[in-house]
């Protein structure tokens, strides 16, 4: 069949031969008028701004929780979170996230920005966290204290904590940032004693900051303002427990209430006189005022149950005790100057730290601080410091932060430094893999750790003087403090890392301290001699986290405290007591089905170990939340 062309095929053709032989292009000229805009331009704040969290985090390691998984956190630190607004903008106004784990524990946490502009942001938040455990009392088998608890020994242990906030910020251009926040915490729990069901405790925080961050030429500065309330509830309880009928034991606590203001204010300033040179000063206030109170106890007993073997003679027919708190007030001024100078691979800060005390807290001090950072390579970093560490205030909300078991009755004042040098070195990385080594020492004025401590023989101020002393006193026995003068704090580790592209993470450490009374490292409250860690991080597929931990504090102990009366010169005599090993097993997981929700779920002592937390308060077991968490 012959082929046929139609006609605008072969026109087609055409066009296209004549195309090869002259060019298609035309100037075309086109008349636009633009009127430009100005726009007022609006300075990028990178500088951090107040932190805002919605609750009090702990500063101090402690082995109620172990290790946490860092996949799934009890609070959500989803953008925009309650802690600050990041410079890394976020599509969502607002969070919430929940968590439940049998038999009773439950977390929520929220948070909504209400105002969310180039310029100013406005959030509010809440939280809450409560618990309900039943664990049988530590000194239940084979030790007298363990007979006066009835349900076989077993305690529970109720907590319930709720936490709501507002804070925000706003950037006057050109001028500086000014931010906020007014928070309020509320927290019940209650404190069990070796021969009761305890009593209930209230916890009421009010806290307010105020911060002003700016940069004038080559000057920059901030100034903050803070004050933090503090209230312990008042307690009086009575209870009578029964054995076989017939004994009973009766018991009578009276604590006043305690209340603690603290007062804080702060500048911190920098000019650069060069590229490489700046100088600078810190200046700390902190005002602290707490109220004074007064502890009554009494117990009154018949005979020890006839199961004791060895205690079937008559107890203590009565026995009580007194003592008051005083007012305590005192007040440090931090005055911190420095030279700092840099370069590409090393820093040095020189400066004078000055110390001025008020109230009751001690002297005034000056002494020289230091910090040197040294990267010579990207794969090799040393660095070390001399005294360039702030007072440790220990107020009362400090110590209830640490652990809420310990402390109603301690009259805590700062921590200073007499001395303090800290150092490291950081191998790597090399694919993938680096090393740290780390290292402290130094010696503080007073530290407060919790503690054992026994009524003395004779009762020296007790209401019924003259009565022998108990083999445990029932109540100072738990929630005791004590404090040691010039005190050597003293740390060593050492860690390995390793990332495998973004698939898996791990990290295993080690820290020790030594284990005297007057010895230890004070951010250790249960004296642990050894510390080990490992974190596995895991990230098999895209919307999969998991995290492994498994933590092993050993060596943990208290020591007591026991008066050797009835000569007043004696010299005290101490005593350790064991917590127990804590070993924590703790697994993470999260499932993100979309940038705006995600199923997660923590579970911790996977290995339900028994360990104590302070003397005679034991740990919760098996504990873990599971939940969901959405963005909006």
């Amino acid at each position: 069949m012959p082929s046929i062309i139609k006609p605008y095929t072969l026109l087609a053709a055409i066009v296209a031969l004549n195309a090869s032989g002259q060019s298609l292009s035309k100037e075309i000229t086109v008349d636009k008028d633009v009127v430009p805009q100005e726009r007022e331009a609006s300075r990028m704040v990178l500088t951090p701004k107040l932190v805002l969290p919605a609750i009090q985090q702990k500063s101090l390691r402690w082995s109620d929780r172990g290790v946490a998984a860092s996949v799934s956190p009890t609070v959500a630190t989803l953008p925009p979170a309650a802690y600050a607004s990041s410079i890394t903008p976020s599509p969502y106004r607002g969070y919430v996230m929940a968590g439940y784990f049998p038999a009773f524990q439950l977390g929520v946490s929220a948070g909504y920005k209400l105002i969310k502009t180039d310029n100013s942001d406005l959030n509010v938040w809440m939280q809450y966290d409560g618990s309900s455990v039943k664990r049988k009392a530590p000194f239940n088998s084979g030790n007298k204290i363990g007979y006066y608890l009835p349900d076989k020994g077993k305690t529970t242990y109720n907590t319930q904590n709720v936490g709501v906030g507002v804070g925000g910020s706003h950037t006057f251009a050109g001028v500086g940032t000014l931010s906020g926040r007014v928070a309020y915490d509320l927290s019940l729990f209650n404190l069990p004693t070796l021969i009761s069901k305890g009593f209930n405790q209230n916890i009421n925080r009010f806290d307010i900051d105020l911060g002003w961050q700016a940069q004038t030429g080559a000057f920059d500065y901030s100034v903050n303002l803070g004050y933090d309330y503090f209230h312990l509830s008042k307690v009086k309880e009575e209870s009578i427990i029964t054995f076989d009928g017939n004994r009973e034991l009766a018991s009578l606590i009276d604590l006043s209430s305690r209340n603690e203001k603290t007062l804080s204010a702060s500048f911190s300033g920098r000019y650069a006189i060069s590229e490489f040179w700046h100088v600078g000063a810190d200046i700390d206030f902190t005002d602290t005022d707490r109220s004074a109170g007064e502890n009554i106890f009494e117990v009154a007993s018949g005979t020890w149950p006839d199961d004791s073997e060895n205690f079937n003679g008559p107890y203590i027919s009565h026995e009580g005790f007194k003592y008051g708190l005083d007012d305590v007030g005192y007040n440090i001024t931090e005055m911190h100057p420095y030279l700092r100078w840099k370069n590409d691979n090393l820093i040095v800060k020189a400066g004078v730290g000055i110390q001025i005390a008020g109230g009751d807290c001690g002297s005034n001090r000056v002494r020289p601080d230091l910090r040197v950072d040294w990267t010579p390579s990207a794969s090799f970093a040393i660095w070390g410091q001399l005294n360039d560490r702030r007072v440790n205030m220990q107020t009362l909300g400090d110590l209830y932060d640490r652990n809420r078991y310990v402390g109603r009755d301690c009259n805590a004042g700062p921590m200073l430094d007499k001395l303090h040098v800290e150092g490291g070195i950081i191998i790597g990385p090399f694919a993938g893999a680096s090393i740290e080594l780390w290292g402290s020492y130094g010696r503080v004025s007073s530290y407060y750790t919790p503690a054992v401590i026994s009524l003395p023989q004779g009762n020296v101020g007790s209401l019924n003087s003259g009565v022998s002393e108990s083999p445990f006193s029932p109540y100072f026995t738990i929630g005791q403090y004590m404090v040691i003068d010039d005190f050597t704090d003293m740390s060593y580790g050492a860690a390995f890392n390793y990332d495998y592209r973004d698939i898996a993470s791990l990290r295993i450490s080690w820290e020790g301290a030594p284990q005297e009374f007057d010895r230890g490292n004070i951010n250790s409250l249960d004296r642990a001699r050894s510390v080990f860690a490992a974190t596995l991080g895991v990230h098999p597929i895209n919307p999969l986290d998991i995290s492994l931990g498994y933590t092993v504090r050993s060596g943990r102990c208290l020591y007591g405290i026991k008066p050797d009366y009835p000569g007043l010169f004696n010299p005290f005599e101490y005593r350790k007591y064991s917590l127990g090993t804590a070993a924590s097993l703790d697994l993470g997981a999260t499932w993100r089905f979309s940038d705006r929700f995600n199923v997660w779920g923590t579970v911790e002592n996977l290995l339900n170990r028994d360990w104590q937390i302070v003397y005679g308060i034991p740990n919760k077991g098996v504990t873990g939340l599971v939940g969901v968490s959405y963005r909006f």
